[in-house]
């Protein structure tokens, strides 16, 4: 059985990228479970963010380029592939942290979160982050 999957339509139809990747973003943080939601760049810029008032969003974002840069770092040095999702959890939640071609998307999520479906809405996610910025497509 597959989770929820990620409701948005990619269409050229004149709106930006930027657009794009804050209704992505927007989409997650809706998910059952889901705290909140924010893409990163890997030197921690946050290209968007919906999280809690709670949640320091510089601080969340320097940790989540730390840990991107170190998990693609370690593959490397392993001889591996990329990582693709992360999963970091804690007794008050976990967090979901996955790679894509313009840095680093981050689920907060309830501890007793469905792995399966985030990990299915981040990998949709990622899709369509990646179908945005194919080479030849236009800029927003």
């Amino acid at each position: 059985m597959s989770g929820p999957r990620l409701k948005l339509a990619l269409e050229h139809d004149g709106a930006s990228r930027g657009r794009h990747v804050r209704d992505i973003v927007e989409e997650l943080k809706r998910l059952y479970g889901v705290r909140g939601a924010l893409i990163v760049a890997p030197d921690g810029f946050v290209i968007a963010a919906e999280l809690p008032g709670s949640v320091e969003v510089d601080s969340l974002a320097a940790l989540a380029a730390t840990l991107g840069r170190e998990l693609e770092t370690s593959a490397t040095r392993m001889g591996r592939p990329s990582f693709s999702t992360a999963l970091f959890s804690a007794d008050d939640g976990t967090m979901f942290l996955a790679a894509s071609r313009i840095g680093y998307l981050v689920v907060l999520a309830e501890a007793q979160v469905s792995v399966q479906a985030i990990r299915g809405a981040l990998a949709d996610a990622i899709a369509l982050i990646e179908a945005a910025w194919a080479p030849g497509e236009a800029t927003g």
